[in-house]
């Protein structure tokens, strides 16, 4: 954004603020004369002017209030729609968690940062710039060369804490790495890990106390400097001024230390904002590029595929024909890209080079998919609006679920199921799209011989289908055609 954009909140916050040193002044003046009886006309104009700044003060505030969460939620948006276009880019995640993780910091951290910049980092130091600059010229008459002193604190306060060295720890990366592993290091009966994980735990609160120790000592060293250099100008005022005005300003320069109490906070979420900006999250630049999918009159045709991830490379010149209406069984260990072709089949995943033709619309099931949290009715019509019941009796009695109550609750992510019902609740998803090509990811996983014999057989009479199923066991697939993919 613009730093314009942030003139209108800039302009509401020094004029509080001026308005609250205003109040201080008057209300100073008001006490001080008080005590000389000046004319009832001179204590009236005080009164109606302490009343005035108190009014003014209260309804700045709010303006300022308005106008900073305005523009902050309009940060927001701007820093969302930002992230979701580079996430557009590259989902799916090709390279993994490792992005998703980025993903993650980025709507979190990095939001609340750029949240915070306004308020926190904006404001406070363009009021306590300009209320410098403001106060330094009224001090300029009774003070001469000495009034630079206000500016001079000024800048000390921002140098010193600009080059103040942040604090850094790994304790915090250990604990929570150890406390991701705690089920597994407990399942697993690893004592000295656990141990290691209480020490982790003690050692990263009393350095986490320390840090904030350090930084309450820092910001009170810098408070008793200002503290002290505010009282080295009232000295010099107090030599050219007289009771009245030495009050007023004494006031004014207590609320000025408020104000300047705000740049060391101020510094450090600028830097922490200039340390975790937003990037651009790595991609190849001509990954989209390719034509990742072209129709053909075959069902699928490959030609020359590269693909890799992690450095790894997964597809090298990789070519496959699939006729319409043929059914094949794509069989190979894991690890030897059975499941990544079908992401590539599916537009998950750009390829690297070479292209994927379709000829025809796709369905697929994988027995990663997420199943809602809702009855096995609602699961269809999340993903088939309006399908009738008796399309979705036929897709179950495919599957063997057909004596399932469709509006019996299943739980979160098929908590309910079986791992083999859930599996066969997938396939059944699904086969109910109707689409001309069914892609299949271990639809026997979880199934006893009879069942998945049944589940086979009744997939290969589906007709004007072309069939991919993709396993790692071809007991179940004499009747397919079989292409084996080696790691």
């Amino acid at each position: 954004m613009n730093f314009k954009n942030f003139l209108p909140a800039i302009l509401a916050n020094v004029s509080a603020t001026l308005s609250e040193i205003l109040l201080m002044a008057s209300s100073a003046w008001l006490i001080a004369s008080a005590a000389w009886h000046p004319p009832i006309s001179a204590l009236s104009i005080g009164i109606t002017l302490v009343r005035t700044a108190g009014i003014s003060r209260a309804a700045l505030r709010y303006a300022d209030r308005f106008l900073s969460h305005k523009i902050i939620f309009k940060l927001l948006d701007d820093l969302r729609q930002k992230i979701f276009l580079q996430a557009a880019q590259i989902f799916p995640l090709k390279s993994g968690r490792a992005h998703e993780g980025e993903l993650l910091h980025a709507l979190t951290v990095k939001a609340d940062l750029l949240k915070d910049f306004l308020p926190r980092v904006v404001l406070p130091l363009s009021t306590a710039a300009l209320v410098t600059i403001l106060l330094t010229y009224f001090l300029f008459e009774p003070l001469k060369i000495f009034a630079l002193m206000l500016p001079t604190i000024f800048f000390a306060n921002l140098i010193l804490i600009a080059f103040k060295q942040a604090d850094s720890s790994d304790y915090r990366g250990k604990i929570l790495d150890f406390n991701d592993g705690c089920d597994e290091l407990k399942i697993f009966g690893t004592e000295p890990a656990i141990k290691s994980l209480n020490r982790a735990a003690k050692n990263f609160g009393a350095e986490n106390f320390k840090l904030t120790a350090r930084q309450i000592n820092f910001d009170t060293a810098f408070q008793v400097l200002n503290c002290a250099g505010f009282f080295f100008i009232l000295l010099k005022l107090g030599a050219v001024a007289d009771t009245i005005a030495l009050t007023v300003w004494t006031l004014i320069f207590l609320a000025t230390l408020e104000i300047f109490a705000q740049i060391p906070i101020a510094i450090r979420t600028w830097k922490k904002i200039l340390s975790c900006q937003l990037k651009p999250f790595p991609l190849k630049a001509d990954s989209w590029k390719l034509k990742a999918t072209i129709s053909t009159l075959k069902a699928i045709e490959i030609k020359n595929l590269n693909f890799g991830y992690g450095g790894e490379n997964i597809f090298d010149n990789f070519s496959l024909t699939i006729e319409r209406g043929e059914k094949i069984a794509i069989v190979g260990e894991s690890g030897c890209g059975k499941t990544t072709l079908l992401f590539l089949l599916m537009k998950l995943f750009p390829p690297d080079a070479g292209t994927i033709s379709i000829g025809g619309t796709i369905a697929a099931s994988t027995f990663t998919n997420v199943i809602f949290s809702a009855s096995i009715r609602e699961n269809f019509r999340m993903l088939h609006e309006n399908i009738p019941d008796d399309e979705i009796f036929s897709a179950l009695k495919l599957v063997g679920l057909d004596d399932f109550d469709i509006d019996a609750q299943i739980g979160e992510d098929g908590a309910n199921l079986s791992g083999g019902e859930r599996n066969r609740l997938q396939v059944a998803l699904a086969v109910a799209q109707n689409s001309e090509i069914l892609i299949l990811d271990e639809p026997t996983a979880g199934l006893d011989k009879i069942c998945a014999e049944n589940l086979i057989q009744n997939l290969i009479a589906l007709k004007n289908r072309t069939l991919i199923i993709i396993t790692h066991d071809s007991n179940y697939f004499s009747d397919l055609r079989r292409l084996e993919l080696v790691h």
